[in-house]
């Protein structure tokens, strides 16, 4: 059975007729597996991630249709509607959820406490204290959460991209409880590549704009953006606010570069949605959630725009396309 984007209203439909149908029919004995997803259904981006989890479900035995249906709850980009669509899978009562960032996973854990919540991507979940023990979860969340130094990294490419750029940006959201590590990560790289870094904190498109502003006043040459709450789900309105600044930009999921962006540096999406894959399957077997350790991933990836470079005028050098994974455009 296919489980392609699914409008809301037919989800709850497809909800209503399951409830009512006999208890003995096969599809209705098998458990559910529920997606919250701040970003469309239809990006792909997404397409990737459900690929990838689809392969870690398959791993411990299970395929869609075969012995698990599934369900997915999509935001469309809007983050403020995350808490309502909870709602809606909670009241599903899924055998487990996969939620793809902090932003989907806080409402979940506000609404149950027994049903099992896998997340990806989302160092931010353990920064901001939804985890509270990562070797061992006491509450009914886990997943894959990425604590690796990946900012200094972020930085050597994108100057590898822009070898004549001196000044340097940094704009990230600084209520995010992984805002600090970040950051440091980021003045301590500037600093031993004799760069100098101005740094934007933003948490709004306003702020966003003003720190654009801010760093083209102070002479920015190339820019880095961090995780800011919201951005992740709607990737092409950040990419066209942040090409305010007419500079080399590196984001820090490769979201933004399957919509136009510049380059990327990240977990790879594939292993953690693999990972996280495998970690809803372990539990449709029985396995606790305190006995599945937050992970990090494993692998990572550089995603470049060629399409993106040529509007700029930029070549990429030969490091950066043979260091690529992924070429777009």
């Amino acid at each position: 059975m296919g489980s392609t984007h699914i409008p809301r209203r037919k989800v709850l439909a497809a909800g209503a007729a399951l409830a009512a149908a006999p208890f003995g029919a096969s599809a209705q004995a098998m458990p559910l597996i529920a997606y919250l997803e701040p970003i469309s259904g239809t990006s792909p981006t997404n397409k990737i991630n459900l690929a990838a989890f689809r392969q870690g479900l398959a791993e411990h035995g299970f395929v869609e249709g075969k012995n698990f249906t599934f369900a997915s709850w999509y935001a469309e980009g809007d983050i403020d509607r995350l808490p309502e669509l909870a709602k809606e899978v909670v009241a599903r009562n899924p055998a487990v959820i996969l939620a793809s960032t902090p932003n989907a996973a806080r409402p979940l854990k506000a609404l149950t406490k027994t049903i099992p919540v896998v997340f990806a991507q989302a160092a931010d979940a353990v920064d901001n204290g939804e985890v509270t023990n990562p070797k061992r979860p006491e509450a009914n969340l886990t997943g894959i959460a990425n604590f690796n130094e990946l900012n200094p990294k972020r930085l050597s490419w994108l100057v590898e991209a822009a070898p004549k750029a001196q000044v340097l940006g940094y704009i990230a959201d600084a209520n995010l409880g992984s805002f600090d590590r970040n950051y440091r990560q980021a003045a301590q790289a500037a600093d031993e590549m004799k760069r100098k870094l101005i740094v934007g904190k933003a948490a709004t498109d306003a702020e966003i704009e003003a720190a654009l502003k801010m760093m083209g006043a102070a002479g920015v040459q190339a820019l880095l953006v961090g995780p800011i709450r919201g951005a992740y789900p709607r990737p092409g309105a950040i990419v066209k606010l942040t090409s305010q600044l007419p500079v080399p930009v590196m984001y820090y999921d490769r979201a933004f570069v399957d919509v136009g962006g510049l380059m990327s540096f990240g977990a790879a999406f594939k292993e953690i949605y693999r990972l996280a894959g495998t970690y809803v399957g372990r539990i449709l077997k029985g396995e606790k959630v305190a006995d599945l350790p937050v992970l990090q991933p494993g692998s990572y990836e550089l995603v470049v725009n060629a399409a993106a470079a040529k509007a700029q005028g930029l070549v990429f050098s030969q490091k950066v396309l043979g260091a690529a994974s992924e070429v777009i455009g």
